[in-house]
Formats: structure tokens, sequence, C-alpha cells
């Protein structure tokens, strides 16, 4: 089953609501029920499983809707297993995973490796440090951030390359996430947040970050059906959530988060440092 296109989600979040997690499951260790340093996290929409990038457990575990530990891959030795998992991203029966190593891993979401994607480089289909990723649900095409390359990669559906831009305003993006009108960029530079059109121009660059923003180390950030902006700030032990004007709507208190996404029912997935995976 096709995955939904996440602008075309409809529900309502009331972030203010949000103070406790009504599920806080696993702790900072090894084995199956453990994470150790978890980075991105995910959501396969058509069954509500959620994937957490494991990141010193080198491996990706699954959990159902409610946070119950069902699997992991990646761990097996062999051509697809994984080291430093890091960004995640879902279409359709795919799962893409970046790594410390360099590639692109190509999964299936059932954990059945299918191919390695790049080397270590710096040209076309070579990476330096990938970080996160975004699918385009309308074409398939896949936006890779290049982070010690200082660019944005894009693949075509079969996963060749297609193109390559914002090597002119980036300076280590952190992570990607997709509206219908913009594609959205975190960066450690500042302005920390950059805009650019389908056409592949920067449209704004927005955000000092530690300024109006308040961000001190952002990991990854997403954006919801309303154009909110959710950002884990890793030294600041908070979510902060701004609405597409970028005012302060709500923080949220939680040590060391790093991955973030939001489910069809407007739940907030967090993972933090400290091994947890927390549903909001």
């Amino acid at each position: 089953m096709a995955t939904a296109n996440p602008l075309e989600r409809i529900f309502s979040v009331d972030y203010k609501s949000k103070i406790q997690p009504i599920v806080s499951v696993c702790k900072r260790g090894r084995g199956l029920e453990n994470l150790y340093r978890p980075q991105g996290v995910t959501i396969d929409n058509s069954t509500g499983d959620i994937y957490v990038a494991d990141y010193l457990n080198n491996c990706v575990k699954v959990f159902d809707c409610n946070g119950k530990i069902m699997y992991k891959f990646g761990d097996e030795e062999g051509e697809g297993k994984l080291y430093r998992p890091n960004g995640l991203a879902i279409c359709r029966d795919r799962i893409i995973i970046s790594q410390i190593s360099d590639c692109i891993l190509n999964y299936q979401v059932n954990g059945k490796f299918i191919s390695i994607i790049g080397k270590p480089g710096k040209g076309e289909l070579e990476f330096n440090n990938p970080r996160g990723l975004a699918f385009n649900e309308a074409n398939g095409e896949l936006y890779i951030c290049d982070s010690n390359n200082n660019r944005i990669q894009i693949l075509s559906q079969e996963l060749t390359y297609k193109t390559q831009f914002g090597q002119d305003n980036l300076e280590s993006p952190l992570d990607v996430q997709l509206t219908k009108e913009f594609i959205y960029i975190l960066d450690k530079s500042i302005p920390c947040f950059h805009l650019y059109n389908y056409n592949l121009i920067l449209h704004k660059s927005i955000i000092s970050r530690g300024y109006k923003l308040q961000v001190s180390i952002p990991y990854f950030f997403y954006i919801d059906n309303s154009n909110n902006i959710l950002i884990t700030d890793y030294s600041s032990n908070s979510i902060s959530i701004f609405n597409s004007q970028l005012e302060l709507i709500y923080k949220i208190s939680l040590i060391n988060p790093t991955g973030i996404t939001v489910d069809n029912r407007g739940r907030v997935i967090v993972v933090c440092n400290r091994g947890h995976l927390n549903i909001f």
C-alpha cells in the first residue's frame, strides 16, 4: 500500500496539551528493547509502525504504533550491514537510511536489504556525512542532506542521480522537509533555515540560530500539515514549535531530543539521546 502524502494528512494538533509523554519506552543500552543514542525516526503511514535509527547499536528498530518493539534489522553481517545509521525516510514499501560511512542504504520496510547507493566523495552519488532525508511523495524523488559537501542531492524514483543544489548557501545541512510550496533545509549556519522553491532557487533564508529561533544545537525537524515547524534542540533539552509565521507556539521539555516526527493521529514521536522513545 502506498503511504499517504504527509501534506494531505487531516488533523489538528493542540501542542500545548502535550506536557508529558503518554508512552515512554526503552532505555539506553544494548539489546532488542534498548536504544543507544538514537537519531532519526520515521513512520510507515500505511501501518503506523515507527522506525528508529539506533545509532550506536548499528541497526534500525521497528516499533508498533503504541511503542512496542517488533523487530530490528541492519546489524546482520553482510553487504547491507549498517554502521551508525542517522536519517530515515519511507516511501511506499522501501526505507532509505543514511549512515556515517558516507553511503545510503536501500531496504524494504520489512528489513530486507536491497542495495547500497553511492560512495564517499564529492561527485555525483558521492557523500560526506549524509544526514536527513525526505521523499517527494508526488514523484518519488529522494532529497539527501549531503552535510559535509554543503549540498542537497536529489535522486530519481529509481535512486539514480538527478541533480544537486545549495552549494552557494548551505553550510552542513542537517535535515530537509518538503511542503507543497518549498523545500525547507535546516542548516548549522546562520541563518539556519533556507527555503528553496522547486526550481531549486533560494527563496529566502530565515531565523538566526540563537536569535529569533533560540535554538542552540538542532538535530532534526518536522513540518506538520498546518506548516507548524517542530525542531529538536539537543542542548536546551526541548522541542521548539513554531507556527507558519515562525512565531514560537510552545516548547516541550525533553532531555537531549534528537529525531522527531508526527503521526496521522497528531501524536508527536520523539527519540532522545538517553535511549527513550517518547509518544506525546
